[in-house]
């Protein structure tokens, strides 16, 4: 447990995290706090933006590469989770240290009540995440975006409904009408296309970068979105906790359950790489950072 200078009391990860290995040699950027890197096991230093944000993605998976059960009720990666207070942590950290969380309307259909921000998971680290925030220069809330092909936005989504927080919906040149009509009189929102059948992940980084001074991005999903942004080459760095659970491929009603990626596929030999850089373990879960090379 540490004290931070005029901050909350800082507990750490639940269960602790056993760092097994960090390979990560950025020479420059902005270093994790001394305290909070501490209690990360490492540093983890956020290089400085080109021509778009500095973009992680962050995801659970299970044993078998999957990323939800589709089941009822059980369509985020909670369960895939499996309790690990310790993946949690380390999502209200990525959280904390972002401009801007990204997700797919298809995450933002099935989880309507989450609010992306670290408070929201409700860890006992909340308040000094809160502070990091700050410490950083950041924003008290993210900004919060929406990818959406249809620009089909629901209005009484949990973060649609707050006026606090600025949201932008990145869509397509027909989804524009729809999104706009679903946040008619809403402040604080913006709806941009990005393309004719398909968001172009790597000019809406660079719109974000340029229109909104976001230098940080944050992507929790889902899979479709994260297919796009690595054929788009559109991220940086994958944050991966691997679960020890087996969720297997078919639902009880028979819907597929995704992976990863979904959406895209690469040829023999032309595939994006992944570059291990840190791994460390809480448990039976191995939290993995990787680079796209």
């Amino acid at each position: 447990m540490t004290v931070l200078d005029d901050a909350p009391v800082l507990h750490g990860p639940p269960g602790g995290m056993l760092l097994l290995f960090d390979d990560d040699r950025a020479a420059s950027g902005l270093a994790l706090h001394p305290d909070f890197a501490t209690a990360y096991g490492g540093d983890w230093i956020i290089p400085p933006c080109g021509d778009r944000p500095y973009t992680a993605v962050n995801f659970v998976v299970s044993r078998d590469g999957r990323i939800s059960y589709a089941e009822p009720g059980e369509v985020g990666g909670g369960a895939v989770a499996n309790g690990c207070a310790a993946d949690v942590w380390l999502m209200a950290l990525l959280r904390a240290r972002c401009d801007a969380v990204m997700v797919g309307d298809g995450t933002a259909r099935a989880e309507p009540d989450h609010v992306w921000t670290p408070s929201h998971l409700g860890v006992h680290d909340a308040a000094a995440f809160e502070w990091l925030r700050l410490h950083e220069g950041r924003a008290p809330l993210a900004t919060q975006v929406f990818c959406s092909l249809t620009g089909e936005i629901g209005r009484e989504w949990a973060v649609v409904a707050r006026d606090d927080i600025e949201l932008v919906v990145a869509t397509t040149t027909a989804g524009r009408v729809n999104a706009e009509r679903s946040l008619g009189g809403r402040q604080r929102s913006e709806v941009v296309a990005f393309g004719d059948d398909r968001v172009d992940t790597a000019e809406l980084s660079r719109w974000l970068l340029r229109e909104r001074r976001i230098e940080s991005l944050l992507c929790e999903g889902g899979p479709h979105l994260y297919g796009s942004m690595v054929a788009d080459r559109a991220m940086d760095d994958e944050f991966v906790t691997l679960s020890p659970v087996l969720v297997g491929g078919a639902a009880s009603s028979g819907a597929r359950r995704p992976s990863l990626i979904e959406g895209v596929g690469f040829a023999p030999r032309q595939s994006p790489i992944m570059k291990p850089v840190s791994l460390r373990r809480s448990g039976d879960h191995l939290m993995m950072r990787s680079h796209l090379s």
